[in-house]
């Protein structure tokens, strides 16, 4: 961890010591901290930008309500992404959509598979990414998220995502291999159609 990363983290570490003192400034301060990541990583498991908000208010909310309970042990960004995660995971539990809708979504979004062009602009490779990362399941895009947006190490993941080591360990080998399949592309001139 570097040094700005330690004291970003200690800092954090004070403005939650800080919400048991009910202080509103603190809450106000870890939101503006976290808003722009919490947003990214919500929006990757949840694919549901009408919820993003709504998600991250639940957080904080739980932020303030539970600060005493916060184990300095832990980073603050872990037991913060922690609760992002389970709150994502029950706002996509509880919504009402069914299935053919996300489907139908996919086919559209995914038009871009059939393309072999080889000068991607940043852009078009994130989005690419993007759609390949909405294919794989909450868990293993969870993963993928936490590791290499968030930077977070397997412990750390484990920590928020509430499962051993090994697991996300797994669930990393997992998406890996299913994101290798996804982002392959297919020949389709090599069937013979005779």
């Amino acid at each position: 961890m570097s040094t700005h990363e330690n004291g970003q983290q200690l800092r954090d570490a004070d403005l939650i010591a800080r919400l048991c003192k009910a202080d509103e400034n603190a809450l106000e301060q870890l939101y503006h901290n976290y808003y722009t990541r919490l947003f990214r990583f919500i929006a990757r498991i949840t694919q549901r930008d009408d919820l993003i908000d709504e998600i991250i208010n639940d957080v904080m909310y739980v932020v303030w309500e539970k600060a005493a309970s916060y184990d300095s042990q832990c980073k603050p960004s872990t037991w913060i992404f922690g609760i992002a995660f389970n709150k994502a995971r029950q706002a996509v539990r509880n919504a009402d959509r069914p299935e053919e809708e996300s489907l139908d979504d996919l086919d559209e979004d995914s038009s871009w598979l059939g393309r072999h062009d080889d000068g991607f602009s940043r852009l078009e490779l994130e989005e690419w990414l993007a759609s390949a990362l909405s294919q794989l399941s909450p868990e293993h895009r969870t993963v993928i998220e936490l590791t290499y947006y968030e930077g977070l190490h397997y412990s750390e993941i484990a920590v928020i995502m509430g499962c051993p080591e090994n697991t996300v360990k797994t669930r990393m080998h997992h998406a890996r291999k299913n994101l290798a399949v996804i982002l392959t592309p297919t020949n389709d001139s090599s069937t013979d159609s005779n």
